[in-house]
């Protein structure tokens, strides 16, 4: 198998003078130092490959040169040129006998209709896969299955999460944010068993999403033999904790955040708040948690409050970011909020669009309260919240389990020493207790698929 990257990605190990942008060069878009054995462009560069020496004098060249500035003649600015068109060409023909031994290649939908990747696979795909096909624009993946030619085409996502992000709102409103995958979803064969989140967390997201298809099996991802004193009842892992702050948002758009992205100063504090207790009296490990936000401007103001409360290397992104992630633990603050007067008794469509933005995204909501796996805080305005449909059912079974609290009293005090995590003795919870009320009780009581003595 081998892994093809665009021209941007290749450049950041291999820079060419001029090539690259400065939104180019972001960390984010280095190529995957796991993968780096299996990368085209490391790979037509190792020693015995039929091109390497030639593509490593170009490399030592390009390297010397690195300013365009230090080219201050004319037979310097030809040499250049000339050198650069060679190693473009033989770039491509490396490439492109490299791509031809291998039987896997993966690349993104864009690569698939590159001139490389069509001549070197022309006639020889049996099968496309894409995944994460939800979030592909239909031309995307319409483009990607005529350039491949492929016998079988394989669609894989989930049409209830996020949608192709489209920056022209008008192309959007005309169907453009709508996949194919979506457009092809009821021919889709749903898998309805899951083994990442704890059941608790799931009855919500399978109820209101997915028609209450969505099983949760048993699975050590999510099992937790000592949960957190957190959580107001141990079988119930999950908290909505109501804050009533202000909304501030960015003038310009600076490294922040785009312009009008919103923050909250006072679900930060929570939110910091409720990571130390996390991390200092639970003993949770930072990397098992993620702090999320819908908002890069929140994103911002978490991180760092965070950083000046000593933690270098928390996990902070937005919910787009989160996509395809799990972690133990998730904070989600969802920022929006209004003082009670302003709130309407009877709100439009169009209200809560203005004034609770993403939140009404219910494809984002659903992203958010599925990345974890063991515990979810989410810290709101309540009565914001309510106005929206998908908010409000959630807030009705939380307060039905008594999982809805005041920001003053939350996190709570503390009552027991701390623990470390996966030492503790084993919870004495049934199987049967800790599934009652959801699918696995019903499924457990047939074959004896539960053991009513074993304990979680």
């Amino acid at each position: 198998m081998i892994r093809m990257y665009g021209a941007s990605h290749e450049g950041m190990d291999y820079p060419i003078p001029g090539k690259l942008s400065s939104k180019s060069r972001r960390a984010g878009n280095r190529p995957d130092e796991v993968l780096r054995d299996i990368a085209l462009h490391h790979l037509i560069r190792r020693p015995g490959k039929p091109h390497a020496d030639k593509i490593r004098e170009y490399d030592k060249y390009f390297h010397q040169v690195r300013d365009l500035s230090t080219i201050i003649h004319p037979d310097q600015a030809k040499e250049f040129k000339t050198k650069l068109k060679k190693y473009n060409a033989l770039l491509t023909k490396a490439e492109q006998e490299e791509l031809q031994n291998y039987d896997v290649i993966f690349c993104t939908t864009t690569m698939t209709t590159n001139t490389k990747f069509i001549r070197s696979t022309k006639n020889r795909i049996f099968q496309c896969i894409i995944d994460e096909s939800g979030m592909c624009t239909e031309p995307e993946t319409l483009a990607t299955i005529i350039a491949t030619r492929a016998e079988q085409v394989v669609l894989i996502g989930d049409h209830k999460q996020l949608r192709p992000v489209v920056m022209c709102q008008h192309a959007a409103r005309l169907g453009l944010e709508k996949s194919l995958f979506e457009r092809r979803s009821k021919a889709a064969i749903l898998l309805s068993t899951q083994y990442r989140m704890n059941p608790r967390l799931c009855d919500f997201i399978s109820a209101q999403f997915y028609h209450n298809q969505l099983q949760t099996a048993p699975s050590t991802a999510w099992m937790e033999q000592n949960p957190l004193g957190l959580w107001k009842y141990r079988e119930t892992p999950h908290i909505l904790c109501h804050v009533e702050g202000g909304e501030e948002y960015l003038t310009v758009s600076t490294y922040e955040g785009n312009e009008q992205s919103c923050s909250n100063k006072a679900e930060v504090e929570k939110v910091v708040d409720v990571f130390k207790r996390i991390v200092s009296v639970e003993g949770v490990n930072p990397r098992y948690i993620n702090v999320m936000s819908q908002y890069n401007a929140q994103c911002h103001a978490i991180k760092t409050a965070l950083l000046a409360s000593g933690y270098i290397n928390s996990n902070v992104h937005t919910v787009v970011a989160s996509q395809g992630g799990e972690w133990d633990y998730v904070i989600f603050s969802t920022v929006r909020s209004l003082p009670d007067y302003r709130i309407e008794p009877n709100p439009t469509i169009g209200w809560c669009k203005q004034n609770l933005g993403f939140i009404t995204d219910e494809h984002q909501i659903n992203v958010a309260l599925s990345r974890a796996r063991k515990g979810l805080v989410i810290i709101g305005n309540t009565n914001l919240l309510k106005c929206d449909d998908v908010w409000k059912n959630l807030i009705d079974l939380y307060t039905k389990r008594e999982c809805v609290v005041d920001g003053k009293d939350f996190p709570p005090r503390i009552t027991r020493p701390r623990r470390v995590r996966n030492r503790a003795k084993e919870s004495h919870v049934t199987y049967r207790e800790f599934y009652k009320g959801t699918d696995m009780e019903v499924r457990g009581s047939d074959k004896n698929m539960v053991d009513d003595t074993k304990t979680v």
